[in-house]
C-alpha cells in the first residue's frame, strides 16, 4: 500500500522517482493550520487513489472537496501541453504559480518531461521583479493568472525577448489587457481549462476569442450549449467531505465524460467560452449575463467588482453590487432590467492565493443577507 505523502520541495516533482511511486501526494496551502493527518491516513488506505495527486477545490456546500488526478492524466496533460505549444527540449519553463494548484503544479510536470528546466520565482509576486527574474534565468514559457497579466501591462513591462509563450488561465481578462500586453511583446495564449482536466482543454487564440482544442482532448455541446469533455488526462473523481465528517470517494463522469457549466461555441476544432451557466440569471422574463454586467460596471468604476444576486418576487433577482473601493464611485445607466441596488463598498476583496475573489468571504464583509 503507498504511502500518502506531501512534498513541498519543488526539486522533488522533478525527479523520476516521484512520478513511479505508488503513493498519494496531498497538495495543500503550506501556510494551512488545518490538521489533515486523519484525511491522509484515509486516502492512503483507498485503493482507487493510488498514484494520485489530490488538489483542494472549493466546494459549493463550504464543506472540503479534493479534485483526484492519477499521475498519468497529469503527464498526459503535460504532453499535450508541451506538443501545443511546442516546447522544445532544453526550453526553461518559468513558474510563478502555486505548486498546491494545478496550474502551478503542471508547469513542473511539463519541466519533468522536458528534462527538468523549471525557474522559480521566489517570494512575494512583483511585476517588475518577476521581469527581470525571468530575462535573468532565460525563461521561455510562462504560465500566468490574469492578475498577473494585468499587473505586468499596467507597470509597461516588456518581455523580454527569451520569452516564447505565455499562457493565461484561471479566469477572464478583457481585450485591452490583450492588446496592450501584445504591444509590450508578451505572447500571450488565453487558455481554457480546470483542475479537474490536470490543466488546459484548449489554448491560443489571434484575439477573437476562439482557442484551439489540444490534440487528445475530445469536446462536444450539450443540447444547452454547455460544454463536455473527455481524454486521458481527465481527473479520476471528487473526494468530498461529508455533512457529518467523513469522506466520500465520486466520480461523476459519464461514460468517460464529463459534464461542466461553462457556456460556448464549437467550430472547426476551435471553443468560444461565452460565460457560465449559473451566471446567467433571469429578471422580468430576460436572461441577463452576470460576467457580463460585472464587466460593464467595473470598466464604468475602475474598481473591481462582484454582482450578487437575491430573490425579488416582482423581478425574479435584484442586483447587489459590492465594489472594491475605501469610497463611493458614480455609477450611471443601469436601468430597468440591468438596474442595481444602492452598492456596498469593501476596502479590499478576500482573494484566494491565485488572485482570485473569494466569494463566500466578500458576501459576509459586505453584510449582504
Amino acid at each position: 500500500m503507498g504511502k500518502s505523502v506531501k512534498f513541498m520541495c519543488h526539486c522533488k516533482y522533478l525527479e523520476p522517482s516521484f512520478w513511479h511511486d505508488e503513493g498519494v501526494c496531498v497538495m495543500h496551502n503550506p501556510i494551512d493550520a488545518d490538521d489533515t493527518a486523519d484525511f491522509e491516513q484515509w486516502v492512503a488506505s483507498k485503493l482507487e487513489l493510488r498514484s494520485h495527486v489530490l488538489f483542494q477545490t472549493s466546494g459549493s456546500s463550504g464543506l472540503a472537496k479534493w479534485v483526484a488526478l492519477s499521475k498519468s492524466a497529469l503527464l498526459a496533460s503535460a504532453r499535450m501541453v508541451n506538443s501545443h505549444l511546442g516546447v522544445k527540449t532544453g526550453d526553461r519553463w518559468g513558474l510563478a504559480l502555486p505548486i498546491y494548484h494545478v496550474g502551478g503544479f503542471g508547469v513542473l510536470v511539463r519541466s519533468f518531461l522536458n528534462g527538468g528546466h523549471c525557474q522559480v520565482f521566489h517570494g512575494k509576486w512583483d511585476a517588475v521583479a518577476f521581469s527581470k527574474f525571468i530575462y535573468d534565468e532565460a525563461c521561455n514559457h510562462l504560465s500566468l493568472v490574469p492578475t498577473q497579466l494585468v499587473d505586468l501591462v499596467n507597470l509597461r513591462c516588456v518581455a523580454p525577448p527569451c520569452v516564447k509563450s505565455v499562457v493565461v488561465g484561471g479566469g477572464k481578462f478583457d481585450d485591452t489587457i490583450y492588446h496592450e500586453a501584445k504591444a509590450l511583446g508578451w505572447p500571450i495564449l488565453r487558455s481554457y481549462g480546470m483542475t479537474e482536466s490536470a490543466s488546459q482543454i484548449a489554448t491560443g487564440d489571434k484575439g477573437d476569442g476562439w482557442l484551439d482544442i489540444l490534440v487528445g482532448w475530445k469536446v462536444r455541446l450539450s443540447s444547452d450549449g454547455l460544454v463536455e469533455w473527455s481524454g486521458e488526462a481527465a481527473f479520476s473523481g471528487y473526494i468530498y467531505e461529508t455533512s457529518e465528517g467523513h469522506w466520500k470517494f465520486d466520480n461523476p463522469k459519464t461514460n468517460g465524460w464529463f459534464w461542466t457549466q461553462d457556456l460556448a461555441e464549437l467550430k472547426n476544432g476551435r471553443l468560444k467560452i461565452l460565460g457560465r451557466a449559473d451566471d446567467r440569471v433571469k429578471v422580468l422574463g430576460e436572461l441577463i449575463n452576470l460576467q457580463e454586467l460585472e464587466e460593464r460596471l467595473r470598466k464604468q468604476s475602475g474598481c473591481d467588482c462582484v454582482i450578487f444576486t437575491v430573490p425579488d418576487q416582482r423581478r425574479g433577482v435584484r442586483f447587489l453590487p459590492v465594489i472594491e473601493s475605501n469610497s463611493p464611485v458614480e455609477v450611471l445607466g443601469f436601468e430597468g432590467i440591468h438596474r442595481l441596488e444602492n452598492a456596498r463598498y469593501v476596502a479590499e476583496f478576500p482573494r484566494s492565493s491565485l488572485r482570485k475573489v473569494q466569494k463566500a468571504k466578500l458576501k459576509d464583509l459586505a453584510k449582504l443577507q
